[in-house]
């Protein structure tokens, strides 16, 4: 049966349907990368669990145990977990590009680009950056006019690239597990939106002054209006085609192998790092040793109660080193400017170590969110967050996380500066480093205000647990 490519070109551009097409496809791509990825995370999960059980049996406990299990294993192992919902997430933009729907979803787009001042070519690189921030950059030499150029480059870093899933998928599965896809939608949702409202404000109060000012310095007005007519109506639409599994593979297989590498080299790193000013200087609480050595003498207590205690006292010792740690110390000092988003000193550190690159947010919280000694052969990083408390001040003993916390935690992940690697990137295409500063502090800015807004009215709307 000969199919008719001219029909489907129709339909898929067409205003209604067109649109309707290209919703469904993108909560295609959201359900099948949260719901389907669920299945091989946990098995890769399970086997990971195995290896601590493994490893606990055959070495003694100390600083190389610890720094095996809660260390590389939960750490990078974590990051690893989320491989399969990134396989899939490249599979369908890979299958998206190669088949030529990008190019039709720009054309659907089109109208609204330039109502925000935006090139229709810019569309494909705006989608490109749900994979990787840094291609996409690098995608914008297409754009003809060098506003719309930096333009694009700066709303990129909204789009929601591969590296901020696993936290997504992490918090969302953890705290809002009755609508996980209609979650994931509305948090890239909130994404184009802070793209598409800064789009306007940057046109209207610098690049449409600029232009329109140098514009009747330099060129007669019917030649304005052609650069006009250029700028925006310039889309280049290449024919349907089949998509084919090498070239797709091809494409998930790149993708997959450079997530690899990242966790097998920088990640690991990372991780190290992290454990070292996570464990030293290693304090014990005031008169530990003292309490520890009262309890155990103390013929009166009944057994029971004496391990209780004893419990207790080491899991308190253990809270008083971390927090009192290099790590901890270091986000003691940044919490006061986190606080107010409902961040304690572990999701500032994990915030701050994103800076470089994303997956390492999931790698802090593996060594951070680390088990107490009854959970030592358990790599579940959900039960962990689930079950941090608070250990001192007004909160004490309340629990660290919930819906609202969550919320925040997810919308600043989304907006803040992607990685060092965009940053670079968005200096080498813009030639200055301007645009590159201005970008990174203008994410970070728009993130606390926006996590801000989100987690008060959060607080409202939303069960706190």
């Amino acid at each position: 049966m000969k199919i008719n490519r001219k029909k489907i070109d129709y339909i898929l551009t067409h205003k209604f349907w067109g649109s309707l097409i290209f919703l469904f496809l993108m909560w295609l791509m959201f359900f099948s990368t949260f719901t389907l990825g669920a299945y091989p995370r946990e098995g890769i999960l399970w086997l990971l669990d195995q290896l601590k059980i493994y490893l606990s049996a055959k070495l003694s406990s100390g600083y190389l145990l610890d720094f095996i299990c809660n260390g590389v294993i939960d750490g990078v192992g974590n990051v690893l977990s989320f491989l399969p919902n990134i396989v899939i997430l490249f599979l369908f933009t890979s299958i998206y590009e190669s088949t030529g729907y990008m190019q039709r979803a720009a054309l659907i787009l089109d109208k609204l680009m330039h109502r925000i001042g935006l090139h229709g070519n810019a569309f494909i690189p705006l989608l490109m950056g749900f994979g990787c921030n840094v291609p996409a950059i690098m995608a914008t030499k297409n754009i003809p006019e060098k506003d719309g150029k930096i333009l694009t480059m700066l709303l990129i870093p909204f789009m929601s690239c591969s590296a901020r899933m696993p936290v997504f998928v992490l918090l969302i599965g953890t705290f809002f597990p009755k609508y996980p896809v209609l979650t994931l939608f509305c948090i890239y949702g909130i994404g184009l939106l802070v793209a598409i409202l800064t789009a306007i404000i940057l046109n209207k109060l610098y690049f449409y002054p600029k232009h329109h000012k140098e514009s009747h310095q330099h060129q007669h007005p019917i030649e304005e209006e052609q650069q006009h007519h250029n700028r925006y109506h310039k889309i280049i639409v290449t024919p349907l085609k089949r998509p084919t599994p090498r070239y797709v593979g091809s494409l998930i297989w790149d993708s997959s192998y450079e997530y690899l590498k990242k966790i097998g080299t920088i990640v690991l790193f990372a991780v190290m790092i992290i454990w070292v000013l996570d464990h030293f200087p290693n304090k014990d609480m005031p008169h530990y040793q003292s309490e520890l050595t009262q309890i155990k003498r103390d013929s009166t207590l009944p057994d029971s109660l004496k391990n209780r205690q004893l419990e207790e006292l080491m899991l308190d010792n253990a809270a008083y080193r971390q927090a009192n740690s290099y790590l901890g110390q270091f986000g003691t000092f940044i919490s006061p400017v986190m606080t107010p988003l409902g961040f304690d000193w572990k999701m500032s550190i994990c915030l701050v170590t994103g800076l470089a690159a994303k997956e390492f947010i999931i790698g802090t919280m593996g060594v951070l969110y680390r088990a107490d000694d009854s959970e030592e052969n358990s790599v579940n990083l959900i039960r962990r967050i689930k079950d941090e408390k608070y250990i001192d001040g007004n909160r004490a003993g309340k629990p660290v996380f919930n819906e609202a916390v969550a919320l925040s935690f997810i919308i600043f992940s989304l907006l803040y500066m992607p990685c060092i690697a965009t940053f670079i990137t968005i200096r080498k295409m813009s030639g200055t480093w301007k645009w590159a500063i201005f970008s990174a502090l203008y994410s970070i800015g728009v993130a606390w205000g926006v996590a801000f807004l989100v987690y008060r009215m959060a607080l409202l709307f939303l069960p706190v647990l």
